[in-house]
């Protein structure tokens, strides 16, 4: 496996994945023509403006396999006084999940935290009926700091954790 930072070329896989990762996680959550018939291009449009024009704070990564793109990680720095760091998305291709794809993301994410902001914490929200990713985030030490909503774009309300370390360096992938 590969990691590097991603670059414009990787919107469109980018978005794909990102794509897949919400058609199947939030099925429930989210209507169905959004995710069927606009997801597609917003998901490509956010991607090409992250990429084309990223913010001071923003960092975004790729995890490959044999020159397919089969994870990303989009990290924003010092993006909250309390909580640090935001890890805005982390997603894994559905067959490589399990297989230490996200570890290794999250690895890059601790080393670039502790290089721009040493001893701050990391945080992201999780949507309340995602068990397993939930489980995962515990594994690597984080803790529920409290529930939320997410204001999803096709106007659900959908009911989120955020999840935090406290230090980025208390993670531990």
């Amino acid at each position: 496996m590969k990691i590097r930072e991603a670059t414009l070329a990787d919107a469109v896989a980018i978005a794909q994945l990102h794509t897949d990762s919400w058609r199947n996680t939030y099925a429930t959550v989210l209507s169905p023509a959004y995710l069927a018939q606009v997801v597609p291009a917003e998901r490509e449009q956010v991607w090409r403006g992250r990429l084309a024009a990223p913010k001071e704070n923003q960092r975004v990564i790729v995890a490959e396999m044999q020159d397919n793109i089969v994870g990303f990680a989009c990290l924003f720095t010092e993006h909250h006084d309390a909580w640090g760091s935001c890890l805005d998305n982390l997603h894994i291709a559905a067959p490589y999940q399990g297989q230490g794809v996200g570890r290794a993301l999250l690895g890059e994410v601790v080393r670039w935290c502790e290089r721009k902001n040493p001893g701050m914490g990391l945080y992201l929200s999780v949507n309340q009926d995602n068990l397993r990713a939930q489980a995962f985030y515990r594994r690597l030490g984080a803790r529920n700091a409290e529930p939320s909503v997410w204001s999803a774009p096709d106007g659900s309300q959908v009911p989120t954790f955020w999840f935090v370390w406290d230090s980025a360096r208390l993670l531990s992938p």
